[in-house]
């Protein structure tokens, strides 16, 4: 009986589990701003998040053809520095420019990977917009906002050391430059790092994109994740929409582990983000 016992519960952990790290939730908000133009009144934006090469075998891809996108941004980590698959992130990209345009910024894992130049690589023949320390224009009917990016942080730092402070300078230095000069009212940030929040506000940035959070890996319910990179434990940025000031900031939970291999109460995630402008 004891036996009988155990084998269920082992099994029964490991449907939880499983169930936990691969049933993907899709989470929406609605973001509201009287700088949008009215071109962009119902603009669709499918927020992916670090993916860390995992597989979902065609599933993903579904969900999104479903949403429907009008851009899909990438803020970061679709590859994992310590099990680099590059052919397992590319079979998503392959599949999803299909769907709408693909623009993506770095994360902590592709610039500390010796395989970042080869996964740019195939990212360009794919005609994905790499975002890294990058500005570009949005059109939609002749109207545009503004979509910017800064490389991850860990680009100017070694393995021992991306957690340092110089983050948050490295950060500012980038936001100076690419927002010295916009051409647009209306600016989104695609960043792979909401820790950096209170940098972000201080630049002509509305909308920020992010990632790196997990979620915090695991959640208790009602009180929220446990532990993030760079937060620390009981992370203020694991998810959802947050706001400093005038910049709104969307975290996705993400997609994929890293060096703990399970979500708990804490499903993977793709973010749709629905533009509305204020006639």
């Amino acid at each position: 009986m004891k036996l009988k016992n155990s084998i269920l519960f082992i099994s029964a952990l490991f449907a939880f589990l499983a169930w936990q790290n691969n049933d993907v939730a899709i989470t929406e908000h609605n973001y509201t701003n009287d700088k949008l133009p009215d071109k962009f009144n119902g603009f669709k934006i499918l927020h992916i998040s670090d993916l860390h090469n995992k597989k979902f075998y065609g599933r993903l891809t579904n969900k999104i053809k479903r949403i429907n996108p009008d851009i899909i941004v990438i803020t970061g980590d679709l590859i994992d520095r310590r099990r680099t698959n590059i052919n397992s992130a590319m079979e998503l990209i392959e599949d999803i420019v299909k769907i709408a345009p693909v623009y993506y910024v770095s994360g902590n894992h592709e610039q500390l990977s010796e395989h970042y130049t080869k996964l740019k690589e195939e990212l360009d023949k794919f005609n994905v917009v790499n975002m890294d320390d990058f500005y570009t224009a949005i059109n939609a009917d002749g109207r545009e906002i503004g979509l910017i990016g800064i490389a991850d942080p860990a680009i100017n730092a070694s393995e021992k050391t991306y957690l340092s402070e110089s983050n948050v300078k490295y950060a500012a230095s980038r936001l100076n430059n690419l927002t010295e000069n916009l051409k647009t009212d209306f600016n989104i940030l695609l960043s792979h790092r909401p820790e950096l929040l209170n940098v972000y506000k201080d630049y002509n940035i509305d909308l920020v994109f992010s990632g790196h959070a997990h979620g915090g890996q695991i959640r208790i319910p009602l009180l929220g994740g446990i532990l993030s990179p760079n937060q620390g434990f009981f992370p203020k940025y694991s998810e959802g929409m947050h706001r400093e000031g005038k910049t709104s900031m969307v975290v996705s939970r993400g997609l994929g582990n890293s060096l703990f291999p399970f979500r708990i109460f804490n499903h993977p995630e793709l973010v749709v983000v629905i533009l509305c402008s204020i006639s």
